[in-house]
Protein backbone atom coordinates (compact mmCIF):
# COMPACT_ATOMS: atom_id res chain seq x y z
CA UNK A 1 0.00 0.00 0.00
CA UNK A 2 1.17 3.47 -0.98
CA UNK A 3 2.93 5.49 1.95
CA UNK A 4 -0.05 8.75 0.73
CA UNK A 5 -2.81 6.27 1.89
CA UNK A 6 -2.11 6.40 5.26
CA UNK A 7 -2.53 10.15 5.26
CA UNK A 8 -5.03 10.74 2.71
CA UNK A 9 -8.05 8.87 0.87
CA UNK A 10 -8.00 7.11 -2.05
CA UNK A 11 -9.78 9.08 -4.44
CA UNK A 12 -11.88 6.68 -6.75
CA UNK A 13 -13.71 7.77 -10.05
CA UNK A 14 -16.15 5.03 -11.68
CA UNK A 15 -16.93 6.70 -15.25
CA UNK A 16 -19.53 3.84 -15.62
CA UNK A 17 -23.05 2.37 -15.37
CA UNK A 18 -25.24 -0.11 -14.04
CA UNK A 19 -22.19 -2.64 -13.40
CA UNK A 20 -20.29 -0.14 -11.14
CA UNK A 21 -22.36 2.38 -9.51
CA UNK A 22 -22.85 0.12 -6.37
CA UNK A 23 -19.55 0.32 -5.44
CA UNK A 24 -20.47 3.92 -3.70
CA UNK A 25 -22.40 1.88 -1.30
CA UNK A 26 -20.75 -1.50 -1.01
CA UNK A 27 -17.18 -0.51 -0.91
CA UNK A 28 -17.17 2.07 1.57
CA UNK A 29 -17.67 -0.48 4.51
CA UNK A 30 -15.41 -2.84 3.75
CA UNK A 31 -12.91 0.14 3.18
CA UNK A 32 -14.00 1.67 7.06
CA UNK A 33 -13.28 -2.16 8.33
CA UNK A 34 -9.80 -2.54 7.49
CA UNK A 35 -9.15 1.00 8.29
CA UNK A 36 -8.53 2.38 4.67
CA UNK A 37 -9.58 5.86 3.28
CA UNK A 38 -11.59 6.01 0.77
CA UNK A 39 -13.48 8.76 -1.29
CA UNK A 40 -15.49 6.96 -3.75
CA UNK A 41 -17.60 8.92 -6.88
CA UNK A 42 -19.42 6.84 -9.55
CA UNK A 43 -20.39 8.61 -12.80
CA UNK A 44 -24.03 6.64 -14.05
CA UNK A 45 -25.73 6.18 -17.02
CA UNK A 46 -27.52 2.61 -17.25
CA UNK A 47 -26.20 0.64 -19.87
CA UNK A 48 -23.88 3.32 -20.94
CA UNK A 49 -20.75 1.99 -23.21
CA UNK A 50 -17.39 3.17 -23.90
CA UNK A 51 -18.75 4.75 -27.75
CA UNK A 52 -21.63 6.63 -25.36
CA UNK A 53 -19.45 7.67 -22.67
CA UNK A 54 -16.76 8.73 -25.35
CA UNK A 55 -20.01 11.02 -27.47
CA UNK A 56 -20.78 12.21 -24.17
CA UNK A 57 -17.20 13.78 -23.59
CA UNK A 58 -17.19 15.30 -27.13
CA UNK A 59 -21.06 16.68 -26.22
CA UNK A 60 -20.91 16.56 -22.67
CA UNK A 61 -24.19 18.92 -21.97
CA UNK A 62 -26.42 16.38 -23.75
CA UNK A 63 -26.67 13.70 -21.56
CA UNK A 64 -25.92 14.21 -17.77
CA UNK A 65 -24.48 11.32 -15.66
CA UNK A 66 -25.92 10.78 -12.43
CA UNK A 67 -23.24 11.30 -9.70
CA UNK A 68 -22.94 9.73 -6.00
CA UNK A 69 -19.98 10.00 -4.19
CA UNK A 70 -19.46 8.60 -0.72
CA UNK A 71 -16.17 10.61 1.12
CA UNK A 72 -14.81 7.79 3.90
CA UNK A 73 -17.81 6.38 4.85
CA UNK A 74 -20.23 9.46 4.51
CA UNK A 75 -23.07 10.07 1.20
CA UNK A 76 -22.50 13.67 -0.14
CA UNK A 77 -25.19 14.41 -2.01
CA UNK A 78 -25.88 13.70 -5.65
CA UNK A 79 -26.04 15.61 -8.30
CA UNK A 80 -25.89 15.92 -12.50
CA UNK A 81 -22.84 16.19 -14.21
CA UNK A 82 -20.77 15.36 -16.90
CA UNK A 83 -16.89 13.83 -17.92
CA UNK A 84 -15.39 16.71 -18.57
CA UNK A 85 -16.61 18.52 -15.09
CA UNK A 86 -16.60 15.81 -12.86
CA UNK A 87 -12.79 14.59 -14.33
CA UNK A 88 -11.48 17.81 -13.53
CA UNK A 89 -12.81 18.72 -10.51
CA UNK A 90 -10.92 16.80 -8.08
CA UNK A 91 -7.18 15.66 -8.32
CA UNK A 92 -8.40 11.85 -8.54
CA UNK A 93 -6.10 8.76 -8.02
CA UNK A 94 -8.03 6.48 -9.77
CA UNK A 95 -9.97 6.36 -12.37
CA UNK A 96 -11.79 3.38 -13.48
CA UNK A 97 -13.42 2.41 -16.57
CA UNK A 98 -15.59 -0.26 -18.22
CA UNK A 99 -17.34 -1.46 -21.41
CA UNK A 100 -21.31 -2.26 -21.37
CA UNK A 101 -22.03 -5.62 -20.22
CA UNK A 102 -23.73 -6.34 -23.64
CA UNK A 103 -20.75 -5.27 -25.69
CA UNK A 104 -18.03 -6.48 -23.34
CA UNK A 105 -17.47 -9.73 -25.02
CA UNK A 106 -17.15 -8.01 -28.71
CA UNK A 107 -13.48 -7.25 -28.83
CA UNK A 108 -14.22 -4.65 -31.67
CA UNK A 109 -16.58 -2.90 -29.51
CA UNK A 110 -14.22 -1.53 -27.51
CA UNK A 111 -12.48 0.68 -30.12
CA UNK A 112 -11.81 3.24 -30.70
CA UNK A 113 -14.11 4.71 -27.99
CA UNK A 114 -12.12 3.32 -25.76
CA UNK A 115 -8.93 4.08 -27.08
CA UNK A 116 -10.25 8.16 -27.30
CA UNK A 117 -11.59 7.89 -23.74
CA UNK A 118 -7.64 6.32 -22.32
CA UNK A 119 -6.22 9.20 -23.53
CA UNK A 120 -8.99 11.70 -22.87
CA UNK A 121 -7.99 10.90 -18.58
CA UNK A 122 -4.59 10.89 -19.36
CA UNK A 123 -4.53 14.56 -20.78
CA UNK A 124 -7.23 16.20 -18.37
CA UNK A 125 -6.15 14.25 -15.06
CA UNK A 126 -2.63 13.36 -15.88
CA UNK A 127 -1.89 11.99 -12.43
CA UNK A 128 -4.49 9.19 -12.10
CA UNK A 129 -4.42 5.52 -12.63
CA UNK A 130 -6.52 4.55 -15.42
CA UNK A 131 -8.23 0.69 -14.24
CA UNK A 132 -10.25 -0.93 -16.19
CA UNK A 133 -13.04 -3.52 -14.53
CA UNK A 134 -13.69 -6.53 -16.20
CA UNK A 135 -17.52 -7.25 -15.85
CA UNK A 136 -19.44 -10.23 -15.91
CA UNK A 137 -21.17 -13.10 -17.75
CA UNK A 138 -25.05 -13.13 -17.57
CA UNK A 139 -27.02 -15.90 -16.21
CA UNK A 140 -28.47 -18.88 -18.13
CA UNK A 141 -32.15 -17.30 -18.00
CA UNK A 142 -30.96 -14.26 -19.64
CA UNK A 143 -32.44 -14.52 -23.30
CA UNK A 144 -29.88 -12.25 -25.03
CA UNK A 145 -27.56 -15.42 -24.98
CA UNK A 146 -29.44 -17.59 -27.05
CA UNK A 147 -29.99 -14.40 -29.68
CA UNK A 148 -26.03 -14.35 -29.64
CA UNK A 149 -26.24 -18.13 -29.98
CA UNK A 150 -23.54 -18.04 -26.86
CA UNK A 151 -23.53 -19.75 -23.54
CA UNK A 152 -22.40 -18.20 -20.24
CA UNK A 153 -18.79 -19.60 -20.09
CA UNK A 154 -18.03 -18.53 -23.76
CA UNK A 155 -19.52 -14.74 -22.98
CA UNK A 156 -17.17 -14.81 -20.31
CA UNK A 157 -13.72 -16.63 -22.16
CA UNK A 158 -14.77 -13.73 -24.94
CA UNK A 159 -15.27 -10.80 -22.46
CA UNK A 160 -11.92 -12.11 -20.14
CA UNK A 161 -9.96 -11.47 -23.42
CA UNK A 162 -11.31 -8.37 -24.84
CA UNK A 163 -10.79 -6.66 -21.56
CA UNK A 164 -7.21 -8.26 -21.06
CA UNK A 165 -6.44 -7.70 -24.73
CA UNK A 166 -8.02 -3.61 -24.55
CA UNK A 167 -6.03 -3.50 -21.04
CA UNK A 168 -2.54 -4.95 -22.25
CA UNK A 169 -2.84 -2.30 -25.56
CA UNK A 170 -2.44 0.74 -22.71
CA UNK A 171 -0.85 -0.72 -19.30
CA UNK A 172 -3.52 -0.99 -17.74
CA UNK A 173 -4.45 -3.11 -14.78
CA UNK A 174 -7.81 -4.87 -14.60
CA UNK A 175 -10.21 -5.57 -11.59
CA UNK A 176 -11.37 -8.95 -12.06
CA UNK A 177 -14.28 -8.40 -11.11
CA UNK A 178 -15.80 -10.92 -14.15
CA UNK A 179 -13.28 -13.96 -12.74
CA UNK A 180 -14.09 -13.56 -9.35
CA UNK A 181 -17.87 -14.34 -10.62
CA UNK A 182 -16.61 -17.75 -12.75
CA UNK A 183 -14.40 -18.82 -9.37
CA UNK A 184 -18.04 -18.40 -7.66
CA UNK A 185 -19.51 -20.57 -9.65
CA UNK A 186 -16.96 -23.08 -10.13
CA UNK A 187 -16.06 -23.75 -6.67
CA UNK A 188 -19.56 -24.07 -5.78
CA UNK A 189 -20.29 -25.35 -8.21
CA UNK A 190 -23.67 -23.64 -9.19
CA UNK A 191 -26.15 -26.30 -10.11
CA UNK A 192 -28.88 -23.79 -11.80
CA UNK A 193 -32.13 -25.34 -10.86
CA UNK A 194 -35.27 -24.87 -12.40
CA UNK A 195 -36.67 -22.60 -9.57
CA UNK A 196 -33.24 -21.46 -8.22
CA UNK A 197 -30.17 -19.38 -9.30
CA UNK A 198 -28.25 -22.05 -7.71
CA UNK A 199 -25.97 -20.06 -5.39
CA UNK A 200 -24.66 -17.67 -7.75
CA UNK A 201 -23.83 -13.91 -7.16
CA UNK A 202 -25.64 -12.43 -9.84
CA UNK A 203 -29.19 -12.06 -10.37
CA UNK A 204 -32.04 -11.36 -7.36
CA UNK A 205 -34.94 -13.07 -9.10
CA UNK A 206 -37.81 -14.52 -8.33
CA UNK A 207 -38.87 -17.52 -9.68
CA UNK A 208 -42.53 -18.14 -10.52
CA UNK A 209 -44.28 -20.80 -12.38
CA UNK A 210 -45.56 -19.87 -15.78
CA UNK A 211 -47.35 -22.58 -17.93
CA UNK A 212 -46.17 -25.31 -15.65
CA UNK A 213 -42.06 -24.30 -15.69
CA UNK A 214 -40.42 -21.65 -13.11
CA UNK A 215 -39.02 -18.99 -14.86
CA UNK A 216 -37.05 -16.11 -13.37
CA UNK A 217 -39.61 -12.96 -12.49
CA UNK A 218 -37.07 -10.12 -11.83
CA UNK A 219 -33.01 -9.18 -12.21
CA UNK A 220 -30.68 -12.13 -14.03
CA UNK A 221 -28.01 -10.25 -14.76
CA UNK A 222 -26.93 -7.50 -12.39
CA UNK A 223 -25.28 -8.66 -8.69
CA UNK A 224 -27.50 -9.73 -6.26
CA UNK A 225 -26.70 -8.42 -2.33
CA UNK A 226 -23.53 -11.20 -2.27
CA UNK A 227 -22.33 -10.38 -5.63
CA UNK A 228 -22.43 -6.84 -4.49
CA UNK A 229 -20.09 -7.35 -1.51
CA UNK A 230 -18.22 -9.45 -3.74
CA UNK A 231 -17.43 -7.00 -6.41
CA UNK A 232 -16.48 -4.71 -3.47
CA UNK A 233 -14.41 -6.90 -2.09
CA UNK A 234 -12.54 -7.52 -5.22
CA UNK A 235 -11.83 -3.54 -5.78
CA UNK A 236 -10.84 -3.23 -2.37
CA UNK A 237 -8.62 -5.40 -2.92
CA UNK A 238 -7.32 -4.85 -5.67
CA UNK A 239 -7.49 -0.98 -5.77
CA UNK A 240 -5.55 -1.20 -2.13
CA UNK A 241 -3.31 -3.96 -2.71
CA UNK A 242 -5.08 -5.73 0.70
CA UNK A 243 -6.26 -8.55 2.36
CA UNK A 244 -9.94 -8.34 2.53
CA UNK A 245 -9.96 -11.79 4.53
CA UNK A 246 -8.79 -9.96 7.46
CA UNK A 247 -11.77 -8.08 7.11
CA UNK A 248 -14.38 -8.56 9.69
CA UNK A 249 -17.69 -6.68 8.53
CA UNK A 250 -20.03 -9.04 7.18
CA UNK A 251 -23.30 -7.36 5.65
CA UNK A 252 -26.59 -7.29 7.49
CA UNK A 253 -28.21 -10.99 6.73
CA UNK A 254 -25.33 -12.84 5.07
CA UNK A 255 -24.13 -16.26 6.72
CA UNK A 256 -20.69 -15.69 8.26
CA UNK A 257 -19.36 -18.57 6.21
CA UNK A 258 -20.70 -16.99 2.80
CA UNK A 259 -18.48 -14.10 3.44
CA UNK A 260 -16.05 -16.08 4.32
CA UNK A 261 -16.23 -17.84 0.71
CA UNK A 262 -16.54 -14.64 -1.01
CA UNK A 263 -13.47 -13.01 0.49
CA UNK A 264 -11.34 -16.08 -0.45
CA UNK A 265 -12.45 -15.59 -3.89
CA UNK A 266 -11.95 -12.11 -3.70
CA UNK A 267 -8.39 -12.62 -3.43
CA UNK A 268 -7.62 -15.55 -5.39
CA UNK A 269 -9.20 -14.05 -8.90
CA UNK A 270 -6.87 -10.58 -7.60
CA UNK A 271 -3.85 -13.37 -6.77
CA UNK A 272 -5.00 -14.99 -10.51
CA UNK A 273 -5.23 -11.30 -12.38
CA UNK A 274 -1.35 -10.40 -11.36
CA UNK A 275 -0.09 -13.34 -13.45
Amino acid sequence: MNAFLLIAALKVLAIGNSFSVQMVKSMPPIAKDLGLQLDVCSMYIGGCSLERHWKNVCAPTSTPYSVTRNIEGVSAKSFKGNIPAVLTSEKWDVVTIQQASHFSWKPESYHPWGDNLVKYIREKAPQAKIVVQETWSYTPWDRRLAKWKIDQNEMYEKLHAAYADFAKGYGLDVIPTGAAVQIVRRELPVAYAENSLGGDVVGSAKFVQKDGKWVPKGDVFHMGPDGNYLQALVWTAKLFGADVTKGTYVPKGMAAERAAFLKKVAMKAVATAKK
